[in-house]
């Protein structure tokens, strides 16, 4: 059982208490071993249909963004991209083939133009079902048409405050919020709204909605990690639902027989993780299996059920195992 008091010993004093009522905003402290909470540019997961070194490396000067108009396309410059209103904001990408626990997912500060007004400046005909992107790498994929028009779809191609790398998109790459990573094309070339269009992971079995799936995990402890008994110790990962933002995260030390509520960081925008933490002293040496489940922010809890990332993405609780020693 979890000893009495461990919940939010002082190192998470300034977080919130991750019921279901109380969603006030938290200043977060530093917990050993969860991760940025803004994913250093570098360390930010990369996956791509291309072998390794053949990813486009375009020139500004040359790349031109085609969108496709009612009369005749648009057709912007790199210059002319950047030049338009901006916005920043914070956004979490995860690829649809995550495992339960894994790695590919990280969160930045992006700055971009709204695709909104992309299509406006083109005389788009938004009266259609989707608009699909075209890329440098042959790459295609399309989203509904209402996800086009959110105010906060963006193109962006700023990432961390610096230009957008190669490897991320440069010069122009889509970010829109809810949707798996295969949704957000990167190189993009050509816009054109259409009422049918398959893409390329989803003319081989991924899902042509690609809505991501509540997940959490933790980044501390690992599993196999030894902790002493009695004293203190310091669980956290991080959770995750898209655009639907996390109400509630809560921790099992006992396989999920019982669950107590863990504490959750103010988040830093409608379309990112949070991070969360707990304090748990372990009653004595022994074995414990830990998992931890997040409710998004319509209350609904994610599925324990477990499903393969192909063809919609992974679903089931992220557990690890720990040992305690006197």
């Amino acid at each position: 059982m979890l000893a009495a008091g461990a919940l939010a010993g002082p190192a998470l004093a300034q977080w919130v208490r991750g019921t279901r009522q109380n969603l006030a905003a938290a200043q977060g402290v530093e917990v050993r071993g969860l991760p940025a909470e803004v994913t250093p540019t570098g360390e930010f997961y990369i996956v791509s249909k291309n072998p390794p070194g053949f990813d486009p490396d375009l020139d500004a000067s040359l790349w031109r963004l085609e969108v496709a108009g009612r009369t005749q396309p648009l057709r912007l410059s790199y210059r002319e991209l950047l030049a338009l209103p901006s916005m920043e904001r914070s956004h979490t990408l995860e690829c649809i083939s995550n495992e339960v626990g894994g790695n590919l997912i990280s969160n930045a500060k992006w700055r971009g133009v709204p695709l909104r007004m992309i299509l406006e400046m083109a005389g788009a005909d938004t009266t259609v079902r989707k608009v699909a992107f075209r890329c440098a790498d042959g790459y295609t994929t399309a989203i509904p048409m209402s996800d086009a028009l959110h105010p906060d779809t963006l193109l962006a191609y700023e990432m961390n405050g610096e230009r957008l790398p190669s490897k991320h998109g440069f010069p122009a790459r889509l970010l829109v919020g809810g949707l798996y990573g295969m949704k957000n094309p990167k190189w993009i070339t050509r816009i054109e709204p259409a009422d049918h269009f398959l893409g390329y992971w989803e003319q081989r079995g991924w899902s042509q909605e690609a809505v991501v799936k509540t997940m959490s995990k933790f980044t501390t402890p690992n599993s196999g990690a030894t902790l002493p008994a009695g004293r203190p110790a310091q669980l956290g990962g991080v959770a995750y639902a898209g655009n639907r933002g996390i109400r509630a995260v809560e921790c099992s030390i006992d396989d999920g027989r019982s669950w107590l509520p863990a504490a959750i960081k103010s988040v830093p925008g409608p379309d990112t993780w949070v991070l969360w933490a707990m304090d748990w002293t372990p009653p004595g040496p022994g074995s414990y299996l830990l998992r931890v489940r997040a409710a998004d922010g319509t209350g609904q809890w994610q599925t324990a059920d477990e499903a393969p990332t192909l063809p919609d993405g992974a679903s089931g609780l992220h557990r690890v195992r720990v040992y305690t020693r006197a």
